[in-house]
């Protein structure tokens, strides 16, 4: 019995532990993730959803506007009229006297809707507009977060890479160092030799050790990103050559800053002539019922006795405003507002021809960085075979020991200018792989 407790605290304990862990195959995936749990990203979506909310609070301001009422009056002591004689009848001795019923009852229906109002017409606009620019910048959020995790995701690839040619390097440091060290003893080299020596060994492990960190970091950054706990474990299951495979000749996507400027400059407009209607007039059309019922005993749903019957009453009207004057605030508003749609509208023309640019700009700079870093590659592994074939020639007694320390030095020196060379190009690459994306 107590092994099957056992078994079971096993299982649920294994079950706690897969259900905290991520895996990552590739970029898409981090940014599918992302897509479904990045803070960022689900506050636009609630943002999306309340301006579709206010879009249709902005339209049933178009509906009519139907009112019922309903009231019930206990005069607990009428009022009392002082009455001339003789001013009811000519036997009448006047004086004080009550008029009314103890009890009242009142219902009506008032319907009123709005045939002509410019400003509620354009507010309707904006808000159908402003939810439009809500899913634009949904989608320009994306795009931000989604370049977030990828200098994430990168990072953590070339810290890897890092991490590896540190290790290979840190590896060769150390048996050049103990050999150095050999012949020291034996008198064969001096101790400046086995300085330089000790210098590169400890200059590998340096690197060795800010690799690895470096990547722990990245893990934690993209944790963050990703709304994930520390305690969550992240595995990032893609090596580095699985992704820098990339279609170069497909289509760039609508950029959502060009997208988003174009809304914001419609809106300036619908708020210009917003302000604009101010100036014209409005018309309403109202319609309204109302009955009244007097008694002098509470029965409110009985029928007529005497004179306690429903008074009925009605009548439908048309409204017109028209300003004509309120101390010139409207045209003030409309000038303000009139600036402001030429301000929206220079930005998003000149987001468009910035957009181009960015576009050309990446291009290149992708084209660059791929020939850079084929050639970086290329001399540093030029510089490890210089070194190799100089190690051998100083097993064979044609080398001298600075020769062979400085081919290494040189070959960490090349490995260094590779590692930034490969960093920038995936710069390059995530931004062109963004710019294919559709959001």
């Amino acid at each position: 019995m107590f092994k099957n407790i056992l078994l079971i605290a096993f299982l649920l304990a294994c079950g706690q532990a897969v259900e905290a862990q991520v895996i990552f195959r590739s970029l898409e995936d981090a940014w599918k993730y992302a897509d479904a749990h990045n803070i960022t990203i689900l506050t636009a979506k609630y943002e999306a959803e309340k301006a579709l909310y206010s879009k249709r609070t902005s339209y049933s301001a178009l509906l009519p506007q139907v009112n019922g009422t309903a009231s019930y009056t206990d005069n607990i002591q009428l009022p009392v009229t002082i009455i001339p004689g003789g001013l009811l009848s000519p036997n009448s001795p006047g004086g004080p006297i009550s008029f009314g019923q103890q009890y009242a009852y009142a219902a009506g229906i008032a319907a009123q809707m709005s045939i002509l109002n410019l400003q509620s017409i354009y507010n309707a606009q904006i808000a159908k507009q402003t939810e439009e620019l809500n899913k634009v910048s949904l989608a320009n959020n994306r795009k931000t977060v989604y370049q977030q995790v990828a200098t994430q995701f990168y990072s953590y690839l070339l810290m890897q890479e890092a991490y590896r040619l540190a290790r290979q390097s840190a590896s060769t440091a150390d048996s050049v160092f103990q050999s150095v060290g050999n012949k020291y003893k034996e008198g064969t080299v001096n101790e400046a030799n086995v300085d330089v020596s000790k210098l590169n060994f400890e200059r590998a492990q340096q690197n060795e050790i800010s690799a690895r960190y470096q990547m722990l970091t990245a893990s934690n950054n993209l944790k963050g990103i990703l709304n994930l706990s520390v305690k969550d474990s992240l595995v990032i299951e893609s090596s580095l050559s699985d992704n820098l495979q990339l279609e170069t000749t497909a289509s760039f996507q609508k950029d959502p800053a060009i997208l988003l400027a174009d809304y914001q400059q419609r809106i300036s407009l619908s708020q210009y002539r917003a302000a604009n209607g101010a100036f014209a007039p409005t018309l309403n059309i109202l319609y309204n019922y109302a009955a009244q019922r007097f008694d002098k005993t509470l029965e409110p749903f009985s029928g007529a006795i005497g004179a306690a019957g429903w008074f009925p009453a009605q009548y439908w009207s048309l409204q017109a405003s028209i300003p004509i004057f309120s101390s010139g605030s409207r045209l003030f508003l409309s000038k303000r507002s009139k600036i402001a749609w030429n301000e929206s509208v220079a930005q998003y023309e000149n987001a468009q021809k910035q957009s181009a640019i960015n576009d050309e700009n990446i291009r290149l700079n992708y084209e660059k960085a791929v020939a850079v870093l084929g050639k970086t590659k290329d001399v540093m592994n030029l510089s490890f075979d210089n070194y190799t074939h100089i190690s051998y020639r100083y097993e064979g007694g044609i080398e001298s020991i600075e020769s062979r320390l400085n081919a290494f030095k040189d070959y960490i020196d090349y490995q260094n200018q590779y590692l930034n060379s490969l960093s920038d190009m995936l710069v390059q690459l995530y931004q062109l792989k963004i710019r294919q994306q559709s959001f």
